[in-house]
């Protein structure tokens, strides 16, 4: 039977707890919440996505992406605008507000990471990201779970 308080799964959802309120503590003086910074990072690797592509990448919902940019637009962070070729979809653009604080993201995101790692040796630095893919791979091939179909 399944030890209920010790068990992986039960240490990985600690761990994300543990990390997004690591983030939020590091997002908060930037002016973004940890959630979003997921939104801009997408964005400063390929701008211009749309929204259905964001919500895909990100493994979220729809509308709670919808609602999330509309929230992002409020506050400058990014611009959504109809595809010049298809007026069918919206394109998420960054804002110079949002590509001024890439850097400073960037830092925030890396202050967590070396927190996270700090008292992992390099060889296990680099054991746990190829395990953590592993498992992930697993998932995904077992149970499809990288297609929302959302």
């Amino acid at each position: 039977m399944i030890n209920l308080a010790d068990n992986l799964v039960r240490h990985i959802g600690i761990l994300n707890r543990y990390m997004m309120r690591a983030l939020d503590a590091e997002m908060t003086p930037l002016g973004i919440g940890a959630g979003r910074f997921r939104y801009l990072f997408m964005l400063y690797i390929g701008d211009g996505l749309t929204q259905q592509e964001i919500a895909f990448r990100l493994q979220a919902d729809k509308a709670a992406v919808a609602r999330t940019l509309a929230q992002m637009e409020k506050q400058d962070f990014v611009a959504r605008r109809r595809d010049d070729g298809d007026k069918r979809l919206t394109r998420v653009y960054l804002t110079a507000k949002s590509r001024e604080l890439r850097s400073h993201l960037e830092l925030a995101v890396q202050r967590v990471i070396e927190h996270l790692t700090e008292s992992l040796e390099p060889a296990h630095k680099t054991a746990v990201s190829l395990i953590l893919q592993q498992m992930s791979d697993s998932l995904v091939t077992g149970y499809d779970v990288a297609n929302t179909g959302k």
